[in-house]
């Protein structure tokens, strides 16, 4: 191929809609800030270095996680994450095209929940809606990225390479390189230690295993495990098969037809893939007891959450707890940090979106009955959460504020931030007078009556109205302007036990 064919694959906007790519929900890392600061200089420097084929891996991030296990993770630099993206643009449309249907493992409208879906879907075909009986063969391949031959995987690209004298130099770079030869390793609480050797690219054999965490990792064990869809579905002539990155699910209306496939497939693995099955991980049995593949336990009438994501739910929900809730002997006070509530407001709708494709009722009430903080925070919705200051946020004037807020809060006193005073007004002035000895103004901002005090004096009211028990809303401006007014959040709440919390409203 020519200089200027080959410029079109490694041409500046080629480069440009990868590097788009790549940052999409990675700007705030720092390797994306860093690439970022000067990326049109980064950009045409790596056009350069694939032009004239110079191009060759940056250090990596080597790092540890221990959910939902214990688990070696490379970090590629950003420049490298481009490069991966530009490569997976040229390779995946032709791979599109050979991979079956139902491999559902990293692409295009896959996913795990489709799977699971697929799967049910599969289930009521084969069983009649449950009224006849199946079985199904669950399977996996033994530390799989850590075995992947990366020959084979180089030989298997290559048939089906677009441009392969040109693009193929780059999958040989990609394919070969051995992140553990120039890596950054980051493991401060020496998680590496509680890993086996066999599941570290540490130990992988010569010539095998690639790591997590690269975008081209998982495109290549499609390509790997690809060989083996086509020969469960063109060889043994399974009909009902799908596969979810290295977890594969067979069904049959006989046990004994599993077995002879369960077979061929090991040896299938074993001798064309160097694969070993896990044979701990292998079940047959019938389909009506429930098929744990992707997330979910799959029936053919409905489908149950794994027991590990409702788990994990609750583990954060506990670590998110003291962040904003803070317990005292003698009351409660909610933070209503905008952080911390953001990245819980993500994490439930995350699990609540899961949820709600399983028969999860009763299960989502339960939770929320064990972590009442949360209605003080959030409202729900059908199959989501929304902040409790949501409608607040939005608001353009100061009286529909404070409208809202004595409707939303009618047993707390609210004081709402005004420049640099905060304020209570209605009876509520009256209450704010009593309790902490403050003058009372007949009118005040179109409110009858009105009773304010300095920003700095906050913490000597709310320790008045601590030693009264009076529960208290504390509203504070957030420096954005509205069309008229400003706009005010709550920021702290402070509550007492529920029967005093009820005296305080009477009086």
């Amino acid at each position: 191929m020519a200089l200027s064919d080959r410029s079109v694959l490694f041409d500046f906007p080629q480069v440009y809609k990868a590097y788009l790519a790549c940052r999409r929900n990675k700007r705030n890392k720092p390797s994306a800030l860093d690439f970022e600061q000067n990326h049109e200089e980064n950009l045409v420097a790596l056009v350069d270095e694939l032009r004239e084929r110079r191009y060759q891996p940056s250090t990596s991030v080597c790092f540890y996680t221990s959910k939902p296990k214990a688990r070696e993770v490379f970090a590629a630099a950003f420049r490298d994450r481009v490069v991966h993206h530009l490569l997976c643009s040229h390779l995946e449309p032709v791979w599109e095209k050979i991979f079956i249907h139902h491999s559902y493992a990293c692409r295009s409208d896959k996913g795990p929940l489709a799977a699971a879906q697929t799967l049910q879907t599969l289930l009521r075909r084969l069983t009649a809606n449950g009224k006849r009986p199946a079985f199904f063969l669950k399977m996996d391949v033994k530390n799989f990225f850590m075995t992947i031959n990366r020959q084979l995987l180089f030989e298997m690209l290559a048939k089906h390479c677009p441009h392969p004298h040109e693009l193929l130099w780059l999958v040989r770079v990609l394919v070969f390189h051995d992140p553990t030869q120039d890596y950054e390793l980051q493991d401060a609480e020496g998680l590496r230690h509680r890993i086996p050797p066999h599941k570290t690219l540490f130990g992988a054999p010569p010539g095998c295993g690639l790591p997590i965490g690269n975008y081209t990792s998982q495109f290549f064990a499609n390509v790997y495990l690809n060989a083996l869809d086509q020969f469960v579905k063109h060889v043994l002539k399974c009909r009902f098969y799908l596969r979810y990155v290295d977890d594969f699910i067979l069904l049959a209306r006989h046990r004994w037809q599993l077995a002879q496939w369960q077979q061929a497939i090991r040896d299938f693995l074993k001798t064309t893939l160097q694969l070993e099955v896990h044979e701990k991980m292998m079940q047959i049995g019938p389909v009506h007891g429930g098929i744990d593949f992707a997330g979910c336990i799959v029936r053919p009438g409905y489908q149950l959450v794994r027991r590990r994501n409702v788990g994990n739910l609750k583990e954060k929900l506990r670590q998110l707890r003291p962040k904003l809730a803070i317990h005292t002997e003698s009351c409660t006070a909610y933070r209503f940090d905008l952080e911390t509530l953001e990245k819980t407001l993500a994490t439930i709708n995350s699990y609540l979106g899961l949820f709600r494709h399983a028969q999860t009722g009763r299960l989502v009430e339960k939770l929320f009955q064990q972590h009442v903080f949360l209605q003080k925070f959030f409202l729900r919705k059908k199959h989501k959460i929304v902040r409790l200051d949501q409608a607040l946020r939005r608001t353009r004037y100061l009286r529909q504020q404070i409208r809202w807020l004595l409707r939303t809060f009618p047993h707390h006193l609210c004081l709402v931030q005004v420049g640099s005073y905060f304020e209570a007004y209605g009876w509520q002035a009256e209450v704010l007078h009593q309790a902490a000895g403050l003058n009372l103004n007949a009118k005040w901002r179109g409110f009858s009556p009105a009773c304010g005090f300095p920003k700095k004096q906050i913490s000597a009211v709310l320790s008045k109205l601590k030693s009264q028990r009076l529960p208290v809303v504390v509203v504070e401006e957030t420096g954005h302007e509205l069309r008229h007014t400003k706009q005010r959040l709550i920021a702290m709440m402070i509550e007492y036990p529920e029967n005093e919390v009820g005296q305080t409203a009477k009086n």
